[in-house]
């Protein structure tokens, strides 16, 4: 039999730039962790808002993410055996 599982992804991702070159960065957290919106949005404002030295630009994102999985489980004992 199968089951359906979700989860929600938000993809953080940020560019540092300043005179001396750019720098990019990312990390991903889930709702598995006890993410949601709210908090994926503070993440972001709480980064943007940081104090950076004089000529660092730093924008930070987030991207949501809805996935949906089925996990199938085996049935050996059927012929031919099967995913069910």
């Amino acid at each position: 039999m199968s089951s359906v599982n979700t989860i929600t992804e938000y993809q953080f991702s940020f560019t540092i730039n300043s005179e001396t070159g750019e720098n990019d960065g990312g990390f991903l957290l889930t709702s598995l962790a006890g993410v949601n919106d709210e908090i994926a949005l503070g993440i972001v404002q709480a980064f943007n808002a940081q104090p950076w030295p004089h000529g660092v630009v730093n924008p930070m994102s987030v991207t949501k993410q809805d996935l949906e999985n089925r996990v199938y489980t085996t049935n050996m004992n059927a012929v031919p055996p099967d995913f069910s």
